[in-house]
């Protein structure tokens, strides 16, 4: 039995306006344009998710956007959390680990340190950096999304949208 993960970090976000808090910045003219592209890229390669844990940040749900138009999935596909904005690795692993184990494939759309250093503790080929809208995507031997000692995990995808 394997469970499937992919960690998604967001599009490029706007720092257009200097006055707007972080957590409100919205995409960027590069990040529209390569939110669709790889959202597009993982449809084509079949790593649709069930289901999809996101931060609440205005950057990171618009970057889910273009993940549930492109994949079909529903407003049921999703939960919008505060909890996993600027989440550090170890609060990214409680998430993934609370997921029901009737989902198959679980997508994480968050936001850097975080993605990279649970990237490097899920897998020690996984890349040092993750630039937006990068994507990493596992498959774990497991039942669950339980992540014990012994669970091995295999790296299957590291793209992002610069990699052409």
């Amino acid at each position: 039995m394997t469970k499937k993960l992919t960690l998604l970090r967001h599009a490029k976000s706007s720092w257009a306006n200097s006055n707007q808090p972080d957590f409100d910045r919205p995409l960027n003219e590069r990040g529209l344009r390569d939110a669709p592209m790889m959202s597009q890229r993982l449809f084509d390669q079949g790593y649709t998710p069930d289901f999809i844990h996101c931060s609440a940040a205005a950057r990171t749900r618009q970057t889910a956007q273009f993940i549930i138009d492109s994949h079909a999935l529903s407003e049921n596909d999703i939960t919008y959390s505060d909890a996993l904005y600027l989440a550090s690795a170890g609060t990214l692993l409680d998430c993934i680990q609370k997921t029901s184990a009737d989902i198959q494939h679980l997508m994480i759309i968050g936001h850097n340190p975080g993605l990279e250093t649970l990237g490097r503790q899920l897998h020690p080929n996984a890349p040092m950096a993750l630039p937006t809208c990068a994507v990493l995507h596992f498959e774990l031997h497991s039942k669950t999304f339980v992540i014990e000692p012994d669970t091995q995990i295999e790296l299957l995808l590291h793209d992002f949208p610069k990699n052409t």
